[in-house]
C-alpha cells in the first residue's frame, strides 16, 4: 500500500507540472504585440548630434603636439639676488706687505694727551702671522688751562705736577690674527673682517715739560713695550681700515719737583756738577739740566691709546693656489 501511494503521488506532481509548462507557453503566445504607432501627443526625440568635426589640415597629434604644458607659463629668474653665496676668503695676505699710515691719542692721561702720527710696515709670513716695524712721532697737549685738570690739579695739591711729552717712539712688532670673518651689510654686501693681537718691543724719547718755565728741560730715551688689539675691516681686496686699542708701557723720568734744593745754587745740591763752569754758560745751564735728571723721580708710565689707520698691501694683486 505504501509503495502504491507513494507512485500515484510521483505521476500526480509530474502531471501537474506538464500542465503548467503548457499555459504558461500558450499564455505567451496569446499576448497581443505592441501598436507599431507611437502616440500622438508624444513628440519624437531629436537626432543624436554629429561629433564635431577637426579643422581642415590639422590631425590629433599636432592639435597634441600644439598644446601648452602647466610650466611653460612659469617665467624663469635670470638673476638670483635674493639668494647670497658665502664666498670664500677676500684677500690674500701670505707674503705680502702693508703698509698702514696711522694716527692715535691717550685716553688715560689727564694732565696732558698726545697725538700720535706715524705708520707701520708689516710683512705677512701667513695668513695669520706678522712682523714689522713701527714709528711714531707725537704732538703734545698740556691741559694746563685755567680750566684744565693741569691747573686744578695743582691748585688742589698746592704743588704743580710734573709732566712729560713723547718725542717719537719705535717698535718691532709682532702680530697674529685668531679670528676671520664675514658679515652681511644691509643685506645687499658681505664685508669681510678680522680680529688681531699684537706684541711689541722698542724704543721712545720724552721730554720733561718744566714747572718752572725758566728751568732747562731734559729728555729720555728707554725701552718701551707695548700690547694691543685690533681689526681689519676689507674695503678692497688690497685695502683695509684699522681701528685698534694698544697699552704703551714705558720707565718715564721726571724732574724733582718736590725738593727744591735742587737749582742753580753754587752751594745748593748741584753744586758737583758746577765744578769748573761759569753760571749763565751754556755748559752751566747743561749741568743743571743733569743734576735735575739724575736726582729726578723715574715712574712706570702706561698710555691707553685709541688709533685707526689705512692700510695697502703690496703687490695689490694675488693669486689663490687650490691644493693639488
Amino acid at each position: 500500500m505504501r509503495r502504491l501511494a507513494i507512485g500515484l503521488c510521483v505521476w500526480t506532481a509530474t502531471a501537474l507540472t506538464l500542465s503548467g509548462t503548457d499555459r504558461l507557453a500558450y499564455a505567451r503566445e496569446q499576448q497581443p504585440a505592441a501598436s507599431p504607432e507611437a502616440p500622438a501627443d508624444k513628440p519624437a526625440d531629436p537626432p543624436a548630434e554629429a561629433p564635431a568635426a577637426s579643422p581642415p589640415g590639422e590631425s590629433a597629434t599636432q592639435e597634441v603636439a600644439g598644446a601648452k604644458t602647466p610650466t611653460e607659463g612659469v617665467q624663469i629668474k635670470s638673476r638670483w639676488d635674493d639668494i647670497a653665496v658665502l664666498p670664500r676668503r677676500y684677500s690674500l695676505k701670505a707674503k705680502r706687505v702693508e703698509l698702514m699710515p696711522m694716527y692715535h691719542f691717550t685716553l688715560n692721561n689727564p694732565l696732558i694727551r698726545h697725538h700720535g702720527f706715524g705708520g707701520q710696515l708689516n710683512y705677512f709670513l701667513s695668513e695669520a702671522l706678522w712682523l714689522g716695524i713701527e714709528g711714531t712721532g707725537y704732538l703734545s697737549q698740556q691741559f694746563s688751562g685755567s680750566d684744565g685738570t693741569y691747573f686744578l690739579t695743582g691748585a688742589q695739591d698746592k704743588v704743580l705736577p710734573a709732566v712729560n711729552k713723547l718725542i717719537f717712539s719705535a717698535l718691532l712688532d709682532f702680530g697674529y690674527v685668531p679670528a676671520y670673518g664675514k658679515f652681511a651689510l644691509f643685506n645687499r654686501a658681505i664685508v669681510h673682517w678680522e680680529g688681531y693681537v699684537n706684541l711689541g718691543v722698542g724704543a721712545f724719547m720724552s721730554e720733561v715739560i718744566p714747572v718752572k718755565r725758566s728751568d732747562p728741560a731734559f729728555q729720555n730715551i728707554s725701552a718701551m713695550v707695548k700690547v694691543g688689539v685690533g681689526s681689519r675691516l676689507f674695503l678692497t681686496k688690497f685695502m683695509t681700515l684699522n681701528a685698534f686699542l694698544s697699552l704703551y708701557g714705558y720707565p718715564d723720568t721726571f724732574e724733582p719737583v718736590a725738593n727744591v734744593s735742587y737749582n742753580r745754587d753754587t752751594n745748593g745740591a748741584c753744586r758737583d756738577y758746577y765744578t769748573g763752569k761759569q753760571a749763565g754758560t751754556p755748559e752751566f745751564e747743561a749741568a743743571y739740566a743733569s743734576c735735575r735728571k739724575a736726582n729726578g723721580n723715574t715712574t712706570l708710565s702706561l698710555d691707553v691709546v685709541f688709533g685707526l689707520g689705512l692700510s695697502f698691501f703690496l703687490p695689490p694683486k694675488f693669486e689663490y693656489k687650490g691644493p693639488r
